[in-house]
């Protein structure tokens, strides 16, 4: 699947969801988390298409940048569920809170896409095969979600799931123990698993001889 292809999909997921939600719970939050939502369940794959790209010694820059572009596509993927969501609920003439409210609602839709995306990322590390990847980005978090539904129902979803957390940052008021429960999710689902399969891939990489052509670029040797 292409860039545009599911980029198309994405935005069109959104739009068919801010619509069906909008008619059924009238209100901009109301809203919002749906769309948000469902939005997340595509926005990981951009994340594993910047990881699952050649992999080569020095590599390791090209794949920053790709991490830091796929950042910013799930931000604005955020962003374009935000506004879905406010033209839906002005179509339909839905409640709207407060301005506080409702810019705390946008910059969580913006963390929701982040945690997504960068689960994203570490599938697309974890296998180099981009449909496989893709798949983990849903069954691996779901079927954690579904698992702690049952052995420990109650606030542990939110605490250690990006489902369950997303919907917390999506409904919730902000206070400490929203921040809080971020930051574990962000511990658990980012940072340690995008770290921990850099560091595998650069020791890899690091222990690959160098391709003859590359040994033998003149430009090389004059760099």
């Amino acid at each position: 699947m292409t860039h545009k292809r599911l980029t198309l999909a994405t935005l069109l997921l959104g739009a068919v969801t801010a619509g069906l939600a909008a008619r059924s719970a009238p209100g901009f939050r109301a809203v919002l988390e749906p769309v948000q939502l469902t939005m997340s369940v595509l926005v990981p794959f951009f994340g594993v298409l910047a990881m699952t790209g050649p992999s080569h010694p020095g590599a390791d820059h090209r794949r920053a940048t790709r991490l830091l572009s796929a950042l910013a596509l799930a931000a604005g993927f955020a962003l374009a569920g935000s506004l879905l969501a406010a033209l839906a609920t002005a179509l339909t003439g839905g409640a709207w809170p407060l301005v506080p409210r409702t810019a705390w609602l946008v910059l969580a839709a913006v963390l929701v896409q982040l945690v997504a995306q960068l689960v994203g990322t570490a599938c697309g590390l974890l296998s180099r095969r981009p449909l496989v990847a893709m798949a983990a980005t849903i069954v691996i978090p779901m079927t954690v979600t579904a698992v702690l539904t049952v052995i420990a129902p109650g606030g542990a979803v939110r605490w250690l799931t990006p489902f369950g957390n997303a919907r917390s940052l999506l409904t919730d008021a902000p206070t400490g123990t929203t921040f809080a429960a971020l930051g574990v999710v962000v511990l658990l689902w980012c940072v340690l698993p995008n770290a921990a399969l850099l560091a595998i891939h650069q020791r890899r990489e690091a222990g690959r001889p160098v391709p003859a052509a590359a040994r033998s670029d003149p430009g090389s040797a004059n760099s």
